[in-house]
């Protein structure tokens, strides 16, 4: 059904003046008429009653009134949504995000993006960094916040964020009196960290840190998310090293100390296909990287 007939029958009957309507339309009366009748052809109804003084509806044309004035809201609505997901103002973005960002920087970018894009829907998927690349390479998830490296060269990220650790500890142990620690005050302690799955390289550089000041640490526990760290650090099962933002979890029984000297970082970046040059995917660029800035 051609849209600009159904535009011509709803201004005459809104004018309910041959002349006036044509005007309106900006065409001629004759072919107003013309349209009108093209139209009551395709419907096989009449629509409006016509004598020389007045143009009146028929009980169809009421009815088929109503309903036009609809198709043409929808139209435009269905145009409205279409410019906007062709200008990135719309749309879906599936979101991966390890653990440890899920709770760091996470919250604060959604926040932003929402902001600058709030007509798009986002879906959250807390991922490790290898299942990040493989949910890019099927299309799972169209970006992804991960721990460096990438083992996949062919898709493109952007680090945006690097964080000291602190220690948590518990309020009982007699490090909690001193004001800062180095990793060597840490030798004597039971270690809880993270699953080596979520950070291999992270976890990788703890150890080795510990080894450079001299010592192997004891490693008793494996807890993830960085709450189940705190909480067990709190109990005073064992120290913890944890990013210097995540000390905003206040858990009674736990307190916080910067770790001086060599310590690890914890670094994040944003990842996305190479080909993926869409205003969402830098939208959610730009805000990571400001975000990022905040926070080192």
């Amino acid at each position: 059904m051609d849209r600009r007939r159904l535009q011509f029958f709803v201004a005459l009957c809104e004018e309910l003046h041959f002349h006036r309507a044509a005007a309106r339309c900006h065409i001629t009366q004759p072919a107003l008429s013309q349209q009108l009748r093209a139209l009551e052809e395709e419907l096989q109804v009449q629509l409006v009653h016509r004598n020389k003084r007045r143009v009146s509806l028929t009980r169809a044309g009421e009815t088929f009134l109503s309903e036009a004035r609809k198709i043409l809201r929808q139209m435009e609505h269905a145009a409205l949504l279409a410019r906007q997901t062709d200008r990135g103002e719309i749309g879906q973005l599936s979101v991966g995000v390890t653990a440890p960002a899920l709770y760091i920087v996470f919250p604060e970018i959604m926040h932003r993006f929402r902001m600058e894009l709030p007509n798009f829907g986002v879906n959250v998927h807390v991922m490790t960094t290898s299942e990040q690349e493989e949910g890019l390479r099927s299309g799972a998830i169209d970006v992804g916040i991960f721990h460096p490296p990438l083992d996949d060269q062919s898709l493109s990220s952007r680090l945006f964020a690097r964080m000291r650790f602190n220690v948590v500890l518990s309020d009982r142990n007699p490090l909690a009196a001193r004001t800062s620690l180095r990793l060597e005050d840490l030798s004597r302690e039971r270690f809880i960290i993270f699953p080596r799955v979520i950070g291999p390289k992270l976890y990788d550089e703890i150890l080795t840190l510990c080894q450079q000041a001299g010592f192997s640490p004891e490693l008793i526990l494996e807890a993830s998310p960085a709450q189940s760290i705190i909480a067990l650090a709190a109990a005073d099962f064992g120290i913890g090293l944890i990013a210097s933002s995540l000390q905003q979890f206040d858990r009674p029984g736990a307190v916080y100390r910067p770790l001086e000297g060599p310590g690890p970082t914890l670094t994040l970046g944003v990842a996305y296909q190479s080909d993926d040059t869409s205003p969402a995917i830098r939208t959610f660029l730009d805000v990571a990287v400001a975000i990022g800035e905040q926070v080192q």
